[in-house]
């Protein structure tokens, strides 16, 4: 599991240089709108787990058990 976290976090350190233009190619134009796109698809999706999250309560599956 460790190990597929590091994996993970240079995959995003790789892809945060190419979006904020620190690394040059003929891509990164394109690039860097997908890479926008999927940032703010990232944190709309995260603020809407959360709100859910709060609004749910919680499940006890012990509350009528005699």
């Amino acid at each position: 599991m460790l190990m597929l976290g590091a994996i993970l976090l240079i995959l995003a350190i790789v892809a945060a240089l190419y979006g904020f233009g620190v690394v040059s190619s003929p891509y990164v134009g394109t690039f860097r709108i997908v890479f926008y796109f999927v940032l703010a698809f990232f944190l709309i999706t995260l603020v809407v787990g959360i709100v859910q999250q709060s609004h749910q309560g919680g499940y006890d599956p012990t509350t009528n058990v005699r």
